[in-house]
């Protein structure tokens, strides 16, 4: 499953890399996974944080890039650190470093964990 893992990996951190966030959810994710914050608040499905993702993204000028600092695959586990740079609608620009957890099943992500650096 490693090898799996870390070709679907792969492509969830190109989708990400492109600002396509929402089609690496589409995608890879199951229906019924959960989505935490670093704050503990959640989102239970797919469909909230499609939701949740879309409202952000509208709240931004622009997705200026994402940059990939590096990646860990364990059995059935994953991890990213990422930046990311947006511009806010005021233009005012956003630098938002990130480390992503994922947990996976049966080829879908059923888990993901957002830590703030």
């Amino acid at each position: 499953m490693t090898q799996n893992l870390a070709q679907l990996e792969a492509a969830i951190n190109e989708y990400t890399g492109k600002g396509a966030m929402l089609d690496a959810i589409a995608e890879h994710y199951a229906d019924n996974c959960v989505f935490t914050e670093s704050d503990g608040s959640s989102r239970q499905n797919k469909a909230e944080q499609i939701a949740h993702l879309t409202g952000f993204f509208a709240t931004l000028k622009s997705f200026d890039g994402a940059k990939l600092h590096g990646s860990a695959i364990g059995d059935n586990y994953a991890t990213s650190e990422w930046t990311f740079n947006m511009t806010a609608q005021d233009g005012s620009e956003i630098e938002w470093n990130e480390v992503l957890v994922r947990s996976w099943k049966d080829g879908k992500v059923i888990a993901e964990t957002y830590y703030q650096k």
